[in-house]
């Protein structure tokens, strides 16, 4: 009896990590991520690929925009200074700390309804829990791939770049392949695996010592998206289904049969209203995410908001609770956006915060009409 009490003490403190995204906007993220009514960037196809209908510049490329995100160990400064060299002082400094680094490329381009993204990422979730009996959540990603999608309006009703009053409703679906390798799993700090695997130097040795594996995955989202434009104002209703009936990855055989995170279906329903005064702009918007999911309400719920001004938008959204904020440089050939954003990394709202940076940069991105 005394053994299934501690098994259920530790099964209810279990540590949920991130809904594994393959890859996130930069400027959706600082915007509380409610972004799929908003959807106005190079990473459409990861939100709703409906939004590839709206009207807009006939082709559009965008060849290189490198992403890093991270930690937010300045919210944490007293917790690392003078921080241990040895282990055992580390793990009580890091425990119950969530730990995040990722970084990645999403290159691709639109031509008038088509959108193509290639997938270039990497992730690194770590937390270290359990005092009496120190166990390392792991979920490592690596992901190469490439998403291809397309809008189509439908009904009479168009909007062009020309139309100041009107409505549009579209449907889009994207197909993609992604190879993703890594590791997703919980390991007891003190066994041989961890403790093998802590002698190497290099990462990607590390990685391999504590039984990366590698598997292939198809998958597809269906969107639907409804505008209505005023003299200035734009109003937008956006649903999505993403990884329809979820995308499973067939995992290389290995001894310890070891697994990389597969990737659930999630449904998701967004609003977002602006209006463009010429000298600025400004949006609101509000997602509703994981319909198909039972979590807390709370959790569900992001809000977001952006002011545009000459040469600079500025960011700000409520992500589960959690605050984000930001903002996105223009400098013509270069666009630059950074800032700080939370997230729920619990089963519940509130639960477990995950707070992190984020620095993106698009160079070189330039459109025009056919």
């Amino acid at each position: 009896m005394k053994f299934i009490l501690i098994l259920f003490l530790l099964s209810i403190q279990a540590f949920a990590f991130d809904y594994p995204y393959t890859m996130r906007s930069p400027k959706g993220l600082l915007m509380g991520d409610a972004f799929t009514a908003v959807n106005d960037d190079e990473f459409t196809l990861f939100y709703n690929p409906a939004s590839l209908a709206r009207p807009k510049n006939d082709f559009k490329l965008f060849p290189i925009n490198p992403q890093l995100s991270g930690t937010n160990i300045l919210s944490d400064l007293d917790r690392f200074k003078d921080f241990p060299d040895e282990p055992v002082g580390a793990s009580k400094v890091l425990m119950d700390y969530p730990v995040h680094a990722s970084a990645g490329f999403a290159p691709g381009f639109k031509l008038f309804n088509v959108g193509v993204s290639f997938i270039s990422s990497q992730s690194y979730d770590l937390l270290l829990r359990n005092r009496a009996q120190p166990i390392l959540d792991i979920d490592i990603r690596q992901d190469k791939g490439v998403m291809i999608g397309f809008g189509i309006p439908l009904g009479p009703d168009r909007l062009s770049k020309k139309t100041k009053t009107g409505t549009q409703t579209s449907i889009g679906i994207t197909g993609k392949y992604i190879e993703r390798s890594g590791i997703n799993d919980s390991m007891s700090l003190t066994g041989t695996t961890v403790t093998s695997a802590l002698g190497k130097k290099k990462i990607e040795d590390i990685v391999a010592a504590l039984g990366k594996t590698k598997g292939q995955g198809y998958g597809g989202d269906i969107g639907l998206e409804h505008i209505v434009r005023g003299n200035g104002s734009q109003f937008v209703m956006g649903l999505s289904a993403l990884d329809v009936g979820g995308t499973s990855f067939k995992v290389d055989k290995n001894p310890d049969d070891l697994k990389v995170s597969d990737i659930r279906s999630q449904f998701n329903f967004g609003m977002a209203a602006g209006q463009d005064y010429k000298i600025f702009h400004y949006i609101l918007s509000l997602d509703v995410r994981g319909l198909n999911e039972q979590m807390d309400t709370g959790k569900r719920l992001r809000l977001g908001a952006e002011l545009g001004l000459p040469g600079i938008k500025l960011m700000a959204g409520v992500n589960s609770g959690y605050l984000s904020y930001g903002a996105m440089l223009d400098l013509f050939i270069l666009k630059v956006t950074a800032g700080f954003y939370d997230v729920e990394l619990g089963s519940k709202y509130q639960q477990v915060q995950g707070k992190r940076f984020i620095i993106y940069a698009s160079l070189f991105d330039f459109s025009f009409d056919a």
